[in-house]
């Protein structure tokens, strides 16, 4: 099956399938590349998927059928900033992760990730922490079961999150020993210009049912209405990167290719 992406170039559409795109008013690089067989996200945080995957969780599920498409949520999220506020103090850590995957799961349905193909390390190992070893023995399940696997996480080599980073490294670990074949790894607008337009992978999205789909993905981080127990958490603890998303008309998802150190 050839994937055929649009870019719009020059006032022209520019149809690249699977190759490297230049265009003088958007970003260079590979777009739409096809996945593997099954894909799997590995969001660190509730947010994490749509701000930097959603494009991509959207063409995933388009190539592949949302059957074949997970999402691993891999942090309770409950270390928040928001969560400092004093009308949050008497919170429990399972009352905070409990409001931040409320707003997690109604972004997932946005997109069209099947409940049953969401998992939520932080529920499967019931630890308290980090969660990186069941992140681990997750990917390699995935690999095992299914063969054909695209596997998508933070950046190992460029974020200022270090928890991000660590994510990435579980991926990266594993797809340098051999023990994964296929990985790719979300990139912030910040750190574009680190990486060469040959080793990044964007993904746009493609129609209006698309589109519509991300934006509204987004706007369940902003919904404040305490009668649902929803506080717009999300949107109040990274709101200047949402607004980027928002502004830009192709809500693109910017990925890179694994990179030699």
């Amino acid at each position: 099956m050839i994937v055929v992406s649009i870019v719009v170039c020059m006032g022209l559409l520019v149809y690249k399938p699977n190759k490297l795109t230049d265009c003088s008013n958007k970003i260079s690089g590979i777009y739409n590349k096809t996945f593997e067989k099954y894909v799997v996200f590995y969001p660190q945080h509730q947010d994490d998927e749509v701000l930097w995957g959603g494009s991509a969780i959207i063409e995933a599920i388009r190539q592949n059928g949302s059957d074949n498409v997970y999402v691993v949520l891999v942090s309770d999220g409950s270390g928040v900033n928001v969560f400092k506020d004093k009308k949050y103090e008497n919170l429990t850590r399972k009352e905070k992760e409990c409001l931040r995957n409320h707003e997690f799961k109604a972004a997932l349905t946005k997109l069209g990730v099947k409940e049953s193909n969401t998992i939520i390390l932080p529920q499967v190992d019931g630890k308290v922490g980090t969660h990186f070893d069941t992140m681990e023995n997750v990917a390699l399940e995935f690999e095992k079961k299914y063969k054909s696997v695209t596997h998508i996480a933070h950046s190992y080599k460029y974020d200022d999150h270090i928890m991000h980073v660590k994510n990435g490294e579980v991926i990266q670990n594993l797809y340098e020993q051999g023990k994964i074949k296929h990985a790719l790894y979300f990139l912030k607008p910040t750190y574009l210009d680190n990486v060469n337009k040959d080793k990044r992978v964007i993904y746009i999205t493609r129609d209006k049912n698309g589109h519509k789909a991300v934006k509204k993905a987004c706007l369940e981080y902003q919904v404040k209405d305490e009668n649902i127990n929803r506080h717009g958490i999300g949107y109040t603890s990274a709101h200047s990167y949402f607004d980027k998303l928002l502004n830009d008309e192709y809500l693109t998802s910017v990925l890179h290719l694994p990179i030699e150190n």
